[in-house]
């Protein structure tokens, strides 16, 4: 499956453990009656009344293990030095999972993540070629995922969407002045540069290993026809192919972007002015003659059509820190209680947090 690339495995299996920790909800939200509750985990943390347990924790261990093994296969001296630097925050991302989750149900976007999650998930089988939800459970199964593993991976990730759009971005870009976006625009042009655009026509006459030298002389007469002046839709309507689509346009090709073309053709092109023709070419199952209609050169996009844009990248550039300061109040805000051994986590997470915050500024 297409699916099963490292990135996409490992939002999996991320999702798995914090989906986990989102949904156990209703086995492990805090009972109305002391005198009614029944142990079914040991609780290490409860936010504003929902549960996290050490059974939700051990799945978010087993998930992130399983990514290490993915990206350092070969060198578990590297999985568990990463592990060990990664696995005191579990317990907070958890946390902080719960708090995005809970934005989430207030701001009243969960359904419209949910089609959001069922749409994607219908997109995922049709790309893999597989007929129905069955046959790709089947398949994400062959793969030790499974179909909420992948509803929670897509569930975190959209929430997080939606809840830091309304609630991080939309501010920061409102920040954005035009002064700022313009400077970025005119330091960053490129990444606002159209390619250029090229118009071709061919003549197009394909051959097998027994028509190849029939095809080259059909090839060579319209190559010399052209030359003398014959005009190429003439040509191209008489002599191409007559299953080739170009034929009844008059070799007429749709209009390539500079990017689209393959390497050989480019360089052809690039020796000719617009009406001009390439030599015979000779493909793996076909001649081909190409004229240079037209070319546009790329272009700039004007900074009035991208203003938007510019000023949402400005806004992503800033995000990291607005969204630690984010978390931060959520948590202030939210009734949180974490079991004795983990009764500094938040500390912890958030002292280590501004030490790489200071050590990036340093080293930029």
């Amino acid at each position: 499956m297409k699916v099963m690339t490292h990135r996409w495995r490992l939002a999996a299996a991320l999702g798995a453990a914090v989906g986990a920790a989102l949904w156990s909800v209703s086995a492990t939200r805090a009972p109305a009656h002391a005198q009614e509750a029944v142990v079914v985990d040991e609780t290490l943390a409860s936010v504003n009344k929902e549960l996290i347990t050490r059974s939700m924790l051990r799945r978010a261990e087993n998930a992130l293990r399983r990514d290490l093994q993915e990206q350092f296969p070969d060198d578990p001296a590297k999985q568990e030095e990463a592990f060990a630097r990664l696995q005191p925050r579990l317990l907070v991302s958890l946390i902080d999972e719960r708090l995005i989750a809970q934005r989430a149900e207030e701001i009243g976007v969960m359904p419209e993540i949910e089609a959001q999650i069922n749409a994607t998930i219908l997109e995922l089988c049709k790309q893999n070629n597989l007929e129905n939800l069955d046959a790709c459970r089947a398949a994400m199964e062959r793969q030790g995922l499974t179909m909420e593993d992948i509803r929670a991976s897509y569930r975190g990730q959209f929430m997080r969407q939606a809840v830091y759009g309304q609630d991080v971005y939309g501010a920061l870009v409102e920040q954005v002045t035009n002064r700022e976006a313009e400077a970025y625009y005119r330091s960053h042009s490129a990444d606002f540069t159209e390619p250029g655009e090229i118009e071709i026509s061919e003549i197009y006459i394909a051959f097998t290993p027994e028509t190849m030298a029939a095809a080259e002389t059909r090839a060579r007469q319209a190559y010399g026809e052209i030359k003398g002046g014959k005009p190429f839709a003439e040509v191209a309507q008489a002599l191409s192919d007559e299953k080739r689509a170009s034929r009844a346009a008059g070799g007429k090709l749709p209009t390539y972007k500079d990017d689209q073309l393959a390497a050989e053709f480019k360089a052809e092109l690039d020796k000719l002015k617009p009406g001009e023709v390439t030599p015979i070419l000779k493909l793996e199952k076909a001649y081909q003659i190409l004229r240079l209609d037209a070319r546009r050169p790329p272009s700039v996009k004007p900074f009035s059509e991208v203003r938007d844009l510019v000023k949402r990248l400005i806004a992503q550039q800033r995000a990291d820190a607005r969204i630690r300061a984010y978390l931060r109040e959520l948590r202030a805000k939210a009734l949180i209680r974490l079991a004795d051994p983990y009764r500094n986590a938040l500390i912890e997470a958030e002292k280590a947090e501004d030490a790489e915050s200071s050590a990036g500024r340093q080293d930029g």
